[in-house]
């Protein structure tokens, strides 16, 4: 297989695992004795080719998209409308009647955001900096686990748009999920925008002289 072709196939099995068990962990939480069970890759334009970083971008949108049809005949319909079918979505930020205001959207954004830079930045530091230590994907994988610990009731803690992608469009399918895209914007502005900013902060102050 090309090589670029089985680069693209990695991307995609990657991300179907990622939202498949964050998605469905979160399904799971809401399993009661009655129930039956019935990457961040918006950096690459900016340290590599554009062509290369489309093809990723449409590989984990392609995986999640099959994570969560996998989620959707996994759960019966009940926990699937509890869990919003496993889909981030904004928590503790939304007005105190639960409503969805600019001041909960802008909030989300900001958390999105940051939780992408912190992901992205573990990414450039300890997976591509030629100085990084010895420990393969772990620091990436702990950056993960703390987003998901600290965002999980402010966001749900997705720091990538394939993870809110892949769960949300499946809400469709069930009945009792109101609005299921409505914060969208979220999901995609935010994780962009941290995703952006990383390489700028982490070339000009991080990266060093010998590794531009």
């Amino acid at each position: 297989m090309d090589t670029t072709y089985r680069t693209y196939l990695l991307e995609a099995v990657g991300t179907y695992l990622v939202v498949l068990v964050g998605a469905g962990t979160l399904c799971t939480t809401f399993l009661n004795p009655l129930s039956q069970v019935g990457g961040v890759t918006v950096t690459c334009p900016l340290v590599g080719e554009a062509a290369e970083a489309l093809g990723l971008i449409l590989a984990q949108l392609g995986g999640a998209f099959l994570a969560g049809c996998s989620v959707r005949f996994l759960f019966i319909d009940q926990v699937l409308t509890d869990a919003r079918l496993g889909t981030p979505h904004l928590k503790a930020v939304l007005a105190t009647d639960g409503s969805l205001t600019l001041a909960a959207l802008t909030t989300g954004f900001l958390l999105e955001a940051l939780f992408t830079a912190l992901v992205t930045l573990s990414v450039l530091t300890t997976i591509l900096h030629p100085r990084r230590p010895q420990v393969g994907g772990l620091i990436v994988g702990l950056t993960q686990v703390a987003v998901i610990l600290f965002g999980f009731h402010l966001t749900g803690g997705a720091a990538n748009p394939a993870r809110w992608f892949g769960p949300a469009l499946w809400q469709w399918s069930v009945s009792g999920i109101e609005a299921p895209l409505a914060q969208h914007a979220v999901y995609w502005a935010g994780p962009a925008v941290g995703a952006m900013l990383d390489p700028v902060v982490y070339s000009r102050w991080i990266a060093g002289p010998e590794s531009r």
